[in-house]
């Protein structure tokens, strides 16, 4: 069963979501309740992995040259073996398993293409993968982290939304 998350937990997702170096005692403020009780609530909310709270950097800005998008065809039976190897390539930014063909996807950030040379031979070597394919990121258009929380919690905490 999916731990609750009640009114105080929402409102605290949603001002972190929109500036996440918002002090505790600012969210108490705001939300007009105790610090300590933000505190308390902002390590459950991080302890059980409801959130995290980290620079969102800008890799580009940041020299890395390239960004790409890795599409993983794994055969069914290793999937789970495919992203557990993933999981251990440091460089690998980001793994989702999907209801599609390919069935995994990967983003990287990296500096050259010497290095992605390198990173894309260690994932071709891994037991179970029959085929990958590499697209660059020519751009980024969008990339927000403001998205708030679903409707069904909204609703079921007597929030308009």
């Amino acid at each position: 069963m999916r731990e609750q998350l009640d009114k105080i937990d929402l409102q605290i997702i949603r001002l972190l979501q929109n500036d996440g170096r918002m002090a505790s005692s600012e969210i108490a403020k705001t939300i007009d309740i105790p610090e300590a009780t933000i505190r308390y609530r902002l390590k459950k909310l991080i302890d059980k992995k409801f959130i995290q709270i980290v620079a969102a950097a800008n890799p580009i800005k940041l020299g890395f040259g390239i960004a790409a998008c890795i599409s993983i065809e794994a055969e069914v039976r290793q999937v789970d073996h495919v992203i557990s190897q993933l999981e251990k390539i440091e460089r690998v930014a980001y793994i989702a398993q999907m209801t599609s063909v390919p069935n995994v996807e990967v983003e990287t950030y990296i500096e050259n293409i010497n290095e992605l040379h390198e990173l894309l031979s260690k994932i071709e070597t891994i037991d179970g993968i029959t085929r990958v394919e590499t697209a660059f990121i020519r751009r980024i258009i969008r990339e927000r982290f403001d998205f708030g929380t679903p409707k069904y919690l909204k609703e079921s905490n007597g929030e308009d939304g």
